[in-house]
């Protein structure tokens, strides 16, 4: 076998709200690079990791929740050889991980908080005790070198309504875990910070895998593009990954001023927006 095939490329983006700042937005995303490992069927794979997390904006601290959720998905993951296949472990160390984790944070939060004269109020304290709220996807996605050659093979999980969308020739060809616009709805599922019920979310994640040719794309993003993108494509059909291609090569500054445009024609809702855009090269 010859050497492994380049991992895909990546790029990631988040604008926040129409008339708040960076630091106010809810979203969270991550990419990581792992190093060459021999799995245990012998074949030497190395794998890109990416999540996407959706803070619930009526739950306090969600910001915070929505960036540790990325942080531990994607070490779960990175910790846990064929992790999808041992779902209910899984998501038990990610919930273990994530929970220890927040109770830390909540302890300097609130020492932070009364170091700078700001203590934390009584009408506070009942959000604290509920926890925060948020969506979490993530994707491992290996690249292969087998006796048939190089491979990119991608399995993911997700809870609540942040997408992943597989590209081809700049169209939709896959949806996870929503399959249509008709299937969004006003209360997606959450992980809260309190929640300790491994059976009940492990019932509420659901998996997939796939595989990826040269040129083709992943797509993570939050559920105001992943909506925009599914009208998009019933609207224009390839013309909505290519279009999300032009823009984010644009970089920051481009990606933004397009969002803004997608708000302000009604086009695309007010809220959060993430974009993870992964691509394997055409050429390898």
């Amino acid at each position: 076998m010859g050497d492994l095939p380049p991992l895909p490329e990546s790029w990631m983006f988040l604008v926040p709200k129409a008339g708040s700042r960076a630091d106010e937005c809810e979203d969270a995303g991550g990419v990581w690079l792992g190093e060459p490992r021999t799995g245990s069927d012998g074949v030497v794979v190395t794998s890109l990791y990416a999540s996407v997390s959706d803070g619930a904006s009526e739950s306090l601290l969600a910001r915070a929740w929505a960036q540790r959720l990325v942080t531990d998905a994607i070490e779960s993951m990175s910790l846990s050889e064929l992790w999808w296949q041992h779902s209910p472990e899984f998501v038990r160390d990610l919930m273990v991980r994530a929970a220890g984790h927040w109770d830390r944070y909540l302890e300097w939060y609130q020492a932070d908080r009364t170091a700078r004269g700001r203590p934390i109020a009584w009408y506070e304290r009942p959000g604290l005790e509920k926890g925060a709220f948020a969506t979490v996807l993530g994707v491992e996605i290996q690249s292969v070198m087998s006796d048939d050659g190089a491979a990119w093979r991608w399995h993911a999980f997700a809870l609540g309504d942040s997408c992943l969308f597989q590209l081809r020739d700049g169209a939709v060809c896959g949806a996870f875990p929503v399959g249509d616009l008709a299937e969004f709805g006003i209360t997606p599922q959450l992980l809260g910070s309190r929640n300790r019920d491994v059976e009940l979310v492990s019932d509420r994640v659901s998996l997939t895998e796939g595989e990826l040719l040269p040129g083709d794309e992943l797509l993570l993003v939050s559920d105001a593009l992943a909506a925009w993108l599914f009208a998009a494509s019933d609207d224009s059909g390839a013309l909505a990954g290519e279009e999300l291609a032009a823009v984010s090569d644009g970089g920051l500054e481009c990606f933004t001023e397009w969002v803004d445009g997608q708000r302000e024609c009604g086009r695309m809702r007010n809220d959060d927006v993430t974009l993870i855009r992964i691509q394997v090269r055409a050429e390898v």
